[in-house]
């Protein structure tokens, strides 16, 4: 099975900031290497996000990256404001270079089977010890991308004009023009 060939860690301040870039983003994804290569061991030394790798046993090369914090959510109800705890997926990345075994990996593409087999069961663990009702990103606004975590992983979209407008004005300025999406957890 394809997760026996892969392993999550941490990054760490002892990490070599030459593999950093190394990483080859998918597509033109330039704020993700961008952030990888200047902000990345910062915001994990300073407890700002969480930043995971996705390496591969036998090689040691990384396969993905993703960065996870805790956040909470505005929500305003018929003129009731409360806050949703969540789990922010501030980053995802898969280096272009890898490929799983599509027979191994059950069918699924690298990062389907990343969110699903690393991403996912960190942010259940962390929902059976604080509440967290969700998980949610800032995604890229492009169509493919939006399909992509809508269709393949299951991300839901608010259609509700004032609510989107809401959780928007809840993005970070890095995160303009991105749209909001979420995963529950329930």
């Amino acid at each position: 099975m394809v997760k026996d060939h892969l392993y999550v860690e941490h990054l760490s301040q002892d990490l070599n900031s030459y593999e950093l870039k190394m990483f080859r983003v998918q597509h033109d994804e330039i704020q993700l290497s961008a952030y990888l290569k200047k902000f990345a061991k910062k915001h994990e030394a300073g407890g700002d996000n969480r930043i995971y790798f996705v390496r591969s046993v036998a090689t040691g090369q990384f396969v993905a990256w993703f960065g996870l914090k805790a956040a909470t959510l505005p929500y305003n109800d018929k003129g009731s404001s409360f806050l949703i705890p969540a789990v922010e997926l501030t980053h995802f990345a898969v280096d272009e270079r890898a490929k799983l075994n599509a027979k191994e990996s059950g069918g699924m593409r690298t990062g389907e089977f990343i969110f699903w087999n690393f991403i996912v069961p960190i942010v259940r663990r962390a929902s059976e010890n604080i509440a967290c009702k969700s998980l949610f990103l800032f995604a890229i606004d492009n169509p493919k991308l939006i399909s992509y975590y809508k269709t393949v992983l299951g991300f839901k979209e608010i259609n509700s004009v004032d609510d989107k407008q809401f959780f928007e004005y809840a993005a970070p300025d890095y995160d303009e023009g991105c749209r909001f999406l979420y995963f529950p957890l329930a």
